[in-house]
């Protein structure tokens, strides 16, 4: 038997069709048999010419003879483009010697093939083939006189019932770390906090930090500030500051204490605040 890329590779008709991303698997024309109805009909023509022709002797009866025989030219050729292909993504019927027609099935839509031999196909060695594709009508549903119908079988079993992968188990996520409890026994210490060292201050030898500013700074007297050229103060006063009694606060520094805010009162239950827009 031919092997079926040789022979898509040597019928130019057959490479129109095929693509060169396809696998073939089963490349082969129908078997002879088609062609025996014809052949019997024109040999039984042929006789019935002979005989007429002896006893009337008259030639026109060969006329009437090639219709079988033409019959007979015309089905070979019909014969001679009749290939059934079958690649690893569809089914591929090529007939028609006038008109070249196509007939196609995606091997993704065969749900499933019925195979019979009748008592004739099983003494001349032919098969047919039923494609089945979820109740929907295809263009390639039935193939008769299939040749070695039992390797042509396996071959299309074998390619288009391909056994699904198993479902991959989903691995179960790790374990969350254990944390075990610190025990109390033996010589197991818990943690402690240690000290902050003090930097600074009494009894550490080291420099004593500056004080931090407190809202209260307004309130302590504002350095004298220097007597302007003639070593007087405004107002007559000497260069020495007065010495003894209360310090008084200069008087460009307003008053001694600035008073707190205190809200109006209103009539009812608690501080009224006025509307800065009125």
């Amino acid at each position: 038997m031919e092997s079926p890329d040789r022979a898509v590779r040597a019928h130019r008709h057959l490479r129109r069709y095929v693509l060169t991303s396809e696998r073939v698997t089963l490349a082969t024309r129908l078997h002879w048999s088609s062609l025996l109805e014809p052949v019997v009909t024109t040999v039984a023509a042929t006789v019935l010419a002979g005989w007429l022709h002896s006893i009337t002797g008259t030639g026109w009866v060969w006329l009437l003879w090639t219709v079988p025989a033409g019959r007979l030219l015309l089905k070979f050729a019909e014969w001679n483009y009749e290939w059934f292909v079958a690649t690893d993504k569809r089914l591929i019927l090529t007939y028609g010697f006038v008109i070249h027609k196509v007939a196609m099935m995606p091997l993704a839509k065969v749900t499933d093939m019925g195979y019979s031999r009748t008592p004739v196909g099983q003494l001349l060695g032919y098969g047919r083939f039923v494609m089945e594709s979820a109740g929907q009508d295809q263009a390639l549903r039935q193939i008769d006189y299939v040749p070695d119908p039992d390797a042509a079988y396996r071959t299309l079993c074998d390619t288009m019932f391909v056994p699904a992968a198993p479902p991959r188990t989903p691995t179960p996520p790790s374990p969350p770390p254990a944390i075990f409890p610190p025990t109390h026994g033996g010589d197991a210490r818990r943690p402690t906090t240690a000290e902050l060292p003090v930097v600074g201050g009494p009894g550490t030898g080291g420099p004593t930090p500056p004080p931090r500013p407190t809202d209260h700074d307004d309130d302590r007297p504002a350095p004298t500030p220097p007597p302007p050229s003639g070593g007087s103060f405004p107002g007559g006063g000497s260069g020495a500051a007065p010495s003894g009694g209360p310090r008084r606060r200069p008087w460009w520094r307003g008053s001694d204490r600035r008073s707190p805010y205190t809200p109006p009162t209103s009539a009812g239950a608690g501080p009224h605040v006025p509307d800065p827009f009125l």
